[in-house]
């Protein structure tokens, strides 16, 4: 489903996006970092990444009744679509419940308060589900990748 650069989520028949807006799907995430003024040099990416990765895994990983501890946070720092790769695996089959608990917890847990911009990029599939996320609030930024496998 994914490439080496795990922002770059290849087309798949039947998408849930079939139905969604076209534009959405078509944000370049880099771009929107660039644009909102975020860039290496003048914002420090690894901080950020270092302070979500702590983030999610308490949030989504760590002792969390719908994800397994199996799950994994990786840093792409060359890859400024997915700054972030969350692999997450379910500990039962019910994909739907576990792309709601994901979406329940970054609700309440993780997103930035005050964010003036914020895009959540849902895909799913049958054993899977991706979910490309930029968050940029007035002087922080991230983008993240969240795969979800169906576990159990």
């Amino acid at each position: 489903m994914l490439d080496s650069c795990a922002g770059q989520v290849k087309p798949m028949a039947n998408s849930a996006n079939d139905t969604r807006n076209p534009a959405l799907n078509k944000h370049k995430f880099a771009a929107l970092l660039l644009e909102h003024g975020f860039t290496p040099k003048t914002y420090d990416f690894d901080s950020t990444m270092l302070g979500f990765q702590h983030d999610i895994f308490n949030a989504l990983i760590h002792n969390d009744p719908v994800f397994s501890e199996q799950s994994f946070i990786r840093e792409q720092p060359d890859c400024p679509d997915a700054l972030l790769r969350c692999e997450l695996v379910t500990q039962s089959e019910d994909l739907s419940a576990a792309v709601q608990h994901f979406y329940a917890r970054w609700f309440e847990e993780l997103r930035y308060s005050n964010s003036v911009l914020e895009l959540l990029n849902l895909e799913m599939h049958e054993d899977a589900a991706s979910i490309h996320v930029l968050t940029i609030s007035k002087a922080n930024a991230m983008t993240f990748v969240f795969n979800i496998q169906r576990g159990a």
